[in-house]
């Protein structure tokens, strides 16, 4: 892929140290490898919904929470109900002017949707992502690091099954392609090719 420049880490290993992967995918995983290196073996072995997990735990929170809204935005129709329409609106306008009352917004609006849609849980990666999680009554309580990532993942995977069993694969592909431009730099592009993403080599990745 052009360069991995977005990704927060230089080693497989240290995303795979922010949530639990899966035991029956282990053996795919070397000490030595980049992230682009796992990236390229999940998408090989058709892993992608874990490819989406890992990817989600390596890119910075805003491009992940952008990334689970562009897969949400991939899902809506002009008959989409109304209170989907406005999650996502608010998501939306929070990744690009993250304010406490936009997270606030998204967090009511998340639970309204009962957290069934992946309009829900892009909302809910916002919630999760900066501030605290409790109550407004109750003490501040900061979300656990990478929850968020895991709400980004909920969503991406709720989109890639919506509607239509029969185009699951090609919506995974279609969402790890703008997930990988948005880890290139760029804003989310779809590529129709997932090869020549995954064949440039990579640059070293940056620190968190």
């Amino acid at each position: 892929m052009s360069k991995l420049i977005k990704l927060n880490a230089n080693r497989a290993t240290q995303v795979i140290g922010r949530y639990e992967l899966d035991e029956d995918l282990e053996h795919l995983l070397q000490p030595d490898m980049t992230p682009g290196d796992f990236i390229r073996v999940l998408i090989e072995q058709k892993q992608y919904l874990e490819c989406v997990r890992f990817l989600a735990h390596a890119l910075p929170k805003r491009e992940g929470i952008w990334w689970a809204c562009l897969a949400t935005r991939f899902t809506h129709t002009p008959d989409t109900e109304a209170l989907r329409q406005q999650t996502l609106k608010v998501t939306e306008s929070w990744v690009r002017n993250p304010t406490e009352e936009l997270r606030k917004q998204a967090e009511k609006l998340a639970a309204l949707g009962k957290y069934k849609t992946p309009d829900s849980w892009a909302a809910t990666a916002a919630f999760w992502s900066v501030g605290s999680i409790s109550n407004e009554d109750a003490p501040p309580m900061p979300a656990p690091p990478y929850l968020y990532a895991h709400a980004v993942s909920g969503a991406i995977g709720l989109a890639a099954v919506a509607d239509s069993e029969d185009e699951i694969n090609s919506r995974y592909q279609r969402f790890l392609s703008q997930g990988l431009d948005l880890a290139s730099g760029g804003k989310g592009m779809v590529h129709e090719d997932l090869a020549p993403l995954l064949d440039s080599p990579e640059q070293k990745a940056v620190t968190a």
